[in-house]
């Protein structure tokens, strides 16, 4: 991975000045892309027809095939290259789980980002989640500094083509705990795709209503959806995280970059983070009992120094 080049502390400190809002993506930014392609992705293909099978007859099924239908349907007619077809319900419940698990397995395979996808998926993971089967992953500095900012009053979002529901599942069985509550709102791409400045303009007039958009500050992993943000008037850094894809120097030099979210902070705020940390960990007592007792030791020394000068 390209290392970011070094921001000035000028640079650090200006991410958070005059921002009131933070909207962070997921993978890649909070989550490793590795939990969505390793875990995620092939969770929703091994458990899709059984899926399938088990919920046909529930309402919330029959919704998200109609939806994969209307949009295969869309695509055949765009004459989308291998586009799959799902077949009417007419043609019975075996075919259409059929047609259902080509068309899915067709889009992922295409990294395809639909919302139709993304319900299903969403849907298919709950169980995960609810079985304990699935833990949301998160970055290490994500859980402190995400509870750190909402405690500091900044508004926390969220917007991914992950489904809302998929991303408050992933929040609420993280493995550091449910997070949900630090969030105002979550979005995904029932607002837009996430490199169209509309969409960016469209979550401003839900959280930011008419306040300056350079209020908005977005933390992503990709350089399209920050320029996109930009153009909507949002601030935007990028975060540069194990396993994303390598940026450029124009990416590099054009938006701030950071590698975790205590650098949001600037330089000068560090050695604050460290100890939130350290007490987080019940270490910042320890380490203060330690200075006392090297302070005192200091302290006997130097009288001692000095009874044996007078004697002398």
């Amino acid at each position: 991975m390209m290392a970011p080049q070094k921001r000035s502390a000028a640079e650090a400190e200006s991410l958070l000045v005059g921002v009131k809002c933070i909207v962070v993506d997921i993978e890649g930014t909070t989550t490793p892309i590795t939990f969505v392609k390793d875990k995620l992705y092939p969770y929703v293909s091994d458990n899709l027809e059984s899926y399938l099978k088990e919920t046909y007859d529930e309402a919330e099924t029959k919704k998200d095939i109609t939806a994969l239908r209307e949009l295969a349907k869309k695509d055949k007619e765009e004459s989308v290259e291998g586009a799959v077809e799902i077949p009417d319900a007419a043609a019975g419940k075996e075919e259409v789980i059929k047609g259902v698990v080509a068309n899915v397995r067709w889009q992922m395979d295409n990294d395809r980002k639909s919302t139709e996808l993304k319900q299903l998926q969403g849907h298919i993971w709950r169980q995960a989640y609810e079985s304990g089967t699935l833990k949301g992953e998160l970055f290490e500095d994500c859980a402190p500094m995400l509870r750190m900012l909402s405690e500091e009053g900044f508004m926390l979002y969220t917007y991914s083509s992950g489904s809302v529901e998929s991303q408050k599942l992933l929040f609420a069985n993280s493995s550091e705990g449910d997070l949900t509550e630090v969030f105002s709102g979550f979005f995904d791409t029932s607002v837009g795709q996430k490199t169209d400045p509309n969409s960016y303009k469209n979550i401003a007039k839900e959280i930011n209503d008419d306040k300056p958009a350079d209020e908005i500050l977005f933390l992503t992993d990709s350089p399209e959806e920050a320029e996109a943000a930009v153009a909507a008037g949002w601030r935007s850094a990028l975060v540069i995280r194990p396993g994303n894809a390598d940026l450029t120097d124009e990416h590099l030099q054009n938006f701030a970059c950071i590698e975790q979210f205590d650098e949001l902070y600037g330089d000068e705020d560090e050695e604050d983070i460290k100890r939130m940390h350290q007490e987080d960990n019940g270490e910042a007592e320890e380490e203060d009992e330690e200075e006392v007792d090297e302070d005192e030791e200091e302290e006997n020394e130097e009288e001692e120094g000095e009874g044996d000068g007078d004697d002398a």
